[in-house]
């Protein structure tokens, strides 16, 4: 039975055959997961109401914490993006961002970037067998830039697409540092793009009545296999606040690990900067695949955070000693005069200029000068936001 546009439907139904089985055996999307547990995620069913009123058509990702659905509104046949939280959460700070977010919306009426912040239409909770799970309501949004990224050429942006990503992530951070807030997790993977094209909702509901998504069956419930959405260029949003913090200045461990601002890894205060930093990471590897940065020892923070400063120093030159100042952390790495003598060895091949190959000449060296303005040892020292947006690189300019 097809769907009208009428208010007061009733749900479809959805098939229960025809589908791809997977293997019992095989692990599907978030089974693969470090320390997933299959009790503490919500055993969904597609075609499934949830919130009285909320019909499950399709499966659209998932990830540590969540699984994410679009869900069609019965009482009016609008779409939205249903956000199932694992029931093992004690306090979910994304709904803490949102709560602040909605206190502060007053004061930001007419603030550039908003439409780069993704926005929470409502909440509601499920019981499952093992607990509650808080659900977010959202507008839907299509495949992140990571996921684009993969299906480019070399998997690699040209310059005049990273510039409009850029440009579109630093209104997004305008409005949250405004509003207090440090996001603290910006990679491609948080930067979903904006569907134009509604009507690509409707394509996946029907393509899951009639080419339904593979599964697993696992007991007494299903694993699904995502399906993308693509709707046309919208602008970029920035999403996932699950480790934003709210306020100016914080303390203690944040970012994921190759994204890690020296201030965070030396236990420093740290604050907005630590996005921009993220920015200027996030430039490079959207020009070229390979990170700055990486996880160099998995099985031992310490090593791993040396290997990760001693690549820093080998890039940006020894830090300054007003910096070496703010952590005793430092003693480890650099003596006072900024010698290094942490436990690895700095690399002696790792240079900014030879490392950015896909531009030249003098697009490379106004490349480089916005990088060297965004990835600094003191935070203060490197661009706001506002300053970025002006950067001659990214309004293509001339020579610096």
């Amino acid at each position: 039975m097809a769907f009208s546009s009428s208010p007061s439907h009733l749900p479809r139904d959805f098939p229960t055959s025809g589908f791809q089985v997977i293997d019992p055996s095989d692990k599907v999307e978030e089974e693969n997961l470090p320390f997933y547990n299959r009790d503490d995620y919500y055993p969904m069913r597609m075609g499934e109401v949830i919130g009285r009123h909320y019909q499950v058509v399709a499966k659209l990702g998932y990830g540590t914490t969540s699984t994410v659905w679009l869900g069609r509104d019965l009482r009016d046949g609008k779409y939205w993006t249903l956000k199932v939280h694992i029931n093992t959460t004690k306090h979910n700070q994304e709904s803490a961002v949102y709560r602040h977010l909605a206190d502060v919306a007053a004061n930001m009426v007419g603030r550039p970037g908003r439409q780069n912040v993704r926005e929470l239409h409502d909440s509601l909770t499920l019981t499952s067998q093992h607990g509650d799970h808080e659900v977010f309501v959202m507008t839907p949004l299509g495949m992140s830039l990571r996921t684009l990224q993969q299906m480019q050429p070399n998997h690699a942006f040209e310059k005049m697409f990273v510039t409009s990503a850029v440009d579109q992530v630093l209104f997004g951070l305008y409005y949250l540092h405004a509003a207090e807030l440090v996001h603290t997790d910006l990679h491609s993977d948080n930067l979903l793009v904006a569907i134009v094209d509604n009507s690509v909702l409707a394509d996946v509901e029907e393509g899951e009545i009639f080419e339904p998504a593979a599964r697993k069956r696992d007991d007494d419930r299903f694993v699904y296999v995502s399906r993308y959405m693509l709707g046309g260029p919208g602008p970029l949003t920035i999403c996932d606040f699950g480790q934003a913090r709210i306020g100016n200045v914080h303390r203690g461990l944040a970012m994921p690990l190759p994204y890690r601002a020296p201030e965070v890894i030396l236990r420093m205060d740290w604050g907005a900067p630590v996005d921009l930093w993220a920015v200027g990471l996030l430039s490079w590897s959207l020009l070229k695949p390979r990170a700055l940065f990486d996880l160099y020892a998995p099985d031992s923070p310490e090593l791993n955070d040396a290997h990760h400063l001693a690549a820093m120093t080998a890039l940006m030159g020894p830090p300054p000693p007003e910096f070496l100042q703010r952590s005793e952390e430092a003693s480890k790495y650099w003596s006072e005069d900024g010698t290094w003598k942490g436990p690895v060895p700095v690399p002696t091949d790792l240079s900014f200029e030879s490392l950015c190959t896909p531009l030249t000449g003098q697009d490379k060296e106004m490349f480089l000068n916005f990088l060297s303005g965004l990835l600094h040892w003191l935070p203060e020292e490197r661009l706001t936001t506002e300053q970025t947006c002006h950067h001659l690189w990214l309004r293509g300019g001339g020579e610096q």
